[in-house]
């Protein structure tokens, strides 16, 4: 079938993409999974086809994340244009562009055909199921060949656009320093990944297949994938390893991404092969769960239904697992049970403190205090700012001992927020500009913007409209500069309740539909949601 609308041909049986007003004209190929969803958009363009209806559609049989649909979704807008789809927050998404159907001359020839190319794919499948055997049989006796995929970048920033290739070369590198094990050229790899793009083949699009794949064409028995995802100080490495046992899945928590790397190194190092020298032991015990990896993905797509079951999974086996504790209050807290995640942390405080639990000890105490003072639970708001005050103190100087300074800032934040909300305004700036200085001397500059909302709201507060206004400005530069879109819609956000306050709300709403605007050019669900919910009026804090 094909189909036209303004100055584009797309052909969905050989899925290429003509464009009719240039000379010569420009043809595109269409990814085989993205080609899937198009199909199938435009044959329900009548209404909306759910997120799950098109995952289990695209993707039957396999488990994926909504991120290869979110991507797939991008690349038909980058081809077709922006407009020809429409995304309904939390729903799906609904083709909405006019077009005139034809049927392609060579659909009757592929139909023919159908049949042997099913043959011949099976054959060809147990045929790389045989060497793949094969490979690995021959090299059981030995230590595992290691080959590092470029490492998918998460951050929502321009900071770390360097991650993808030179940290897969970091990684591999480093293992072959710290272990025997022998270790596949970047080069080699990078190769491997372009051939298999040229067959239309990816992680997402194949699923096993596509690591059957790598294993014959590098002849390595452990294939390394990483997603880095998080924010500066406060990263998360998650990693899922490839091999005859199948997929295993990991999660390394850091302040830094050397720190990052170096742990998955170590990591790999001592389970695979002999390590020659440990470089830490962050996180190690807590995150090489199965069931806590999995449910930090769930956690991170706010799927928190599934993260709770993972999570308490779990604790059964290792009920002292003090982060698995902190991403199930949550999910708890997300999903609007407050007083049990606050009872699951206070339990977190009553286990014994080391060198590892610290951390989570300050996290406790620091989540608490954030719950106490966004959502109020009881009559007595002064007294619960109290309480809250008690746990963020103590975040505070568990952050000072170990000199935590992305931690004493959040600190120095949230005191701040109290100090605003219970009237004391030059004690709350007091602490707003010392988790400035804080901020400005990390290298993602965009954790500023959170300081600077707090210090317009104190304004606002004292009528000074003016001084407000300044604040937002310099938020929306930092956050502009580090093209972090998500601070970009925090800053617009609470500029859209300064004027819904002063009973601007037409002022209100265009500040809200920027922020709307950006979310959609990040087509991430998770933003849209979130400028869905002030438009709703309803709550938009969210626990990280």
């Amino acid at each position: 079938m094909r189909i036209k609308f303004d100055n584009k041909d797309v052909d969905l049986t050989l899925g290429r993409v003509s464009l009719l007003d240039t000379d010569p004209t420009e043809v595109y190929e269409i990814r085989a999974k993205t080609l899937q969803v198009l199909e199938t958009l435009i044959k329900n363009r009548d209404r909306i086809v759910t997120k799950q209806e098109l995952l289990d559609t695209v993707w039957s049989g396999l488990i994926v994340q909504d991120q290869v649909l979110v991507q797939s979704i991008k690349e038909i807008r980058d081809l077709l244009g922006a407009s020809t789809i429409k995304t309904f927050p939390k729903i799906g998404y609904r083709w909405v562009v006019e077009i005139d159907i034809a049927e392609t001359p060579t659909q009757g020839v592929l139909a023919r055909n159908s049949v042997w190319m099913t043959i011949g794919a099976v054959v060809c499948l147990l045929f790389s199921c045989f060497i793949y055997i094969s490979l690995y049989a021959g090299t059981s006796s030995q230590l595992p060949k290691v080959a590092f995929l470029p490492i998918e970048n998460a951050m929502p920033d321009k900071l770390h656009d360097w991650v993808s290739i030179k940290g897969m070369d970091q990684l591999s590198q480093a293992l072959r320093e710290q272990s025997e094990l022998q270790v596949s050229a970047v080069d080699d790899v990078l190769l491997a990944v372009e051939r298999m793009n040229k067959g239309s083949l990816s992680p997402e699009v194949s699923g096993p297949q596509y690591f059957f794949k790598l294993h014959q064409i590098l002849e390595a028995q452990l294939i390394v994938q990483t997603r880095l995802t998080g924010y500066p100080q406060d990263l998360q490495l998650h990693y899922t390893l490839h091999s005859h046992l199948g997929p295993q899945q990991g999660v390394v928590l850091a302040q830094s991404v050397d720190e990052a790397l170096n742990e998955l190194t170590n990591i790999l190092a001592q389970r695979y092969g002999l390590a020659t020298q440990s470089t830490s032991e962050h996180y190690y015990s807590a995150f090489s769960n199965q069931a806590f990896a999995k449910g930090v993905n769930a956690y991170l797509q706010r799927d928190y239904a599934a993260a709770i079951t993972l999570f308490r999974s779990a604790l059964v086996e290792q009920p002292d697992m003090l982060a698995a504790r902190r991403y199930l209050a949550g999910s708890l807290a997300n999903t609007y049970e407050f007083d049990r995640a606050i009872e699951l942390l206070r339990g977190s405080l009553q286990i014994a403190d080391n060198s590892q639990s610290q951390k989570e000890h300050l996290r406790a105490n620091l989540m608490i205090g954030y719950l106490l003072i966004n959502w109020p639970q009881g009559d007595d708001r002064q007294k619960e700012l109290s309480v809250a005050q008690k746990y963020i103190a103590q975040a505070k100087r568990l952050a000072q001992s170990s000199q935590d300074k992305l931690f004493i800032a959040y600190s120095y934040e949230e005191l701040g927020k109290i100090k605003r909300l219970q009237g004391y305004f030059s004690e709350a700036t007091r602490w707003l500009l010392a988790a400035l200085d804080y901020h400005q001397s990390f290298h993602g500059r965009y954790g500023q913007t959170a300081a600077l909302i707090e210090l317009a709201r104190i304004a606002i507060a004292q009528g000074e409209l003016e001084e407000a206004k300044r604040y937002f400005s310099d938020a929306m530069r930092i956050a502009d500069d580090s093209k972090a879109h998500p601070n970009q819609i925090w800053v617009l956000l609470a500029q859209a309740d300064m004027y819904r306050d002063l009973n601007e709300q037409v002022i209100a709403d265009e500040f809200a539909k920027q922020a709307l605007e950006i979310a959609y050019r990040a087509d991430s669900p998770q933003l849209i949601a979130r400028v869905e919910a002030w438009f709703a009026q309803v709550p938009i804090h969210t626990v990280n």
